[in-house]
């Protein structure tokens, strides 16, 4: 499956905040998680794009990225309502 162009600018700004991505086939969907001093976000690489991208979606929606640059289509997707968790970061 050929990734999108959201797809592709979620992990840039993932590696701009210096997150590392990475698929893997297991059960569940994944999503954030730190170990150690590195933080991750780990994506079920059998789940769609849009499956995916909401993943980053609902995961980045409780970052602080103020002070981060983030292009208009992706910007316009996190400040979309919708579930939102603790702030980090």
């Amino acid at each position: 499956m050929k990734k999108t162009n959201i797809l592709t600018g979620f992990e840039k700004l993932c590696r701009d905040l210096e997150i590392v991505v990475k698929y893997d086939r297991f059960f569940g969907r994944g999503g954030f998680c730190r170990l150690r001093d590195q933080s991750y976000f780990i994506i079920n690489e059998r789940l769609s794009n849009e499956a995916k991208e909401q993943i980053f979606v609902d995961e980045l929606k409780a970052f602080d990225l103020t002070s981060t640059q983030i292009p208009l289509q992706l910007k316009d997707l996190l400040s979309k309502p919708g579930r939102e968790k603790d702030k980090r970061f």
